[in-house]
């Protein structure tokens, strides 16, 4: 047990609340950009903190994450702009799948490529893309839905 998980779930809260509105945000900047992966990253933190110190239930420890996958099909992200990815997977072709919350932190703090996903609403964010699959030149990339992560946070945030 961590001495104060009211602490680390207390910022779930707060991290879930600045997603929610930046999903509605029409304007997006660098800041913007910059202060989303701070979030994701912050949360898997906590997250990952509250599961391994088992201060959330079993059920939230054991719950698993829906993602897309998508393999790689062309030349690797470039190290020095891992973001730029619209040629290296085949984004036709996605596969449902599931993460457990470890593996989903895991992938979110030791991203190679995050990149954001705006999806049916024009310019807003609704997701992002990330791979911890540095060895291996990232082959593939999973789709992040920022509707789930916002839920998996204020579910955490607010279990007593």
């Amino acid at each position: 047990m961590i001495d104060d998980a009211i602490a680390w779930k207390s910022e779930l809260v707060k991290v879930a609340d600045r997603l929610e509105a930046k999903t509605k945000q029409v304007r997006s900047t660098d800041r913007t950009s910059s202060l989303i992966e701070r979030d994701f990253v912050v949360a898997a933190y906590a997250i990952r903190k509250l599961v391994e110190t088992q201060s959330v239930s079993g059920e939230l420890r054991q719950r698993q994450f829906p993602i897309r996958r998508f393999d790689r099909s062309g030349h690797p992200p470039d190290p020095l702009d891992p973001a730029d990815i619209a040629d290296c997977y085949d984004f036709d072709n996605g596969r449902r799948g599931m993460l457990s919350v470890a593996e989903l932190c895991q992938e979110i703090l030791h991203s190679f490529v995050f990149a954001f996903f705006c999806g049916e609403s024009a310019d807003l964010f609704d997701g992002v893309y990330v791979s911890a699959d540095r060895g291996g030149g990232a082959k593939y990339v999973y789709l992040v839905l920022a509707s789930d992560f916002i839920a998996l946070c204020a579910d955490m945030g607010t279990e007593l």
